[in-house]
């Protein structure tokens, strides 16, 4: 496991942060669950781990990581899509 912190960023800029781990195997990210307060609008969710990469959060489960994959595309191309790594969630 991976120490980090969790950020979900809300309504254009306010920042919730909680330490943070994460899976390197499943790409789940294991935090504290925080009440915002009085936000309404969710922008975005990150990982940061303690090197300071920082991984997106999937937008459909809020635990695990987005991934690139590849995909077949039209004749021999390939499209390529970021992924929730979480096989059961709506967003693959």
């Amino acid at each position: 496991m991976k120490k980090g912190t969790f950020t979900s960023v809300w309504d254009g800029g306010f920042e919730v942060t909680t330490p943070a781990e994460f899976d390197e195997i499943t790409g789940e990210v294991i935090s504290e669950s925080v009440d915002p307060g009085d936000v309404e609008i969710l922008d975005r969710e990150y990982f940061t781990d303690e090197d300071g990469d920082e991984l997106t959060i999937c937008p459909e489960c809020h635990t695990f990581i987005m991934t690139t994959k590849m995909f077949d595309g039209i004749g021999k191309c390939y499209d390529e899509r970021e992924v929730c790594s979480n096989p059961f969630c709506e967003n693959n």
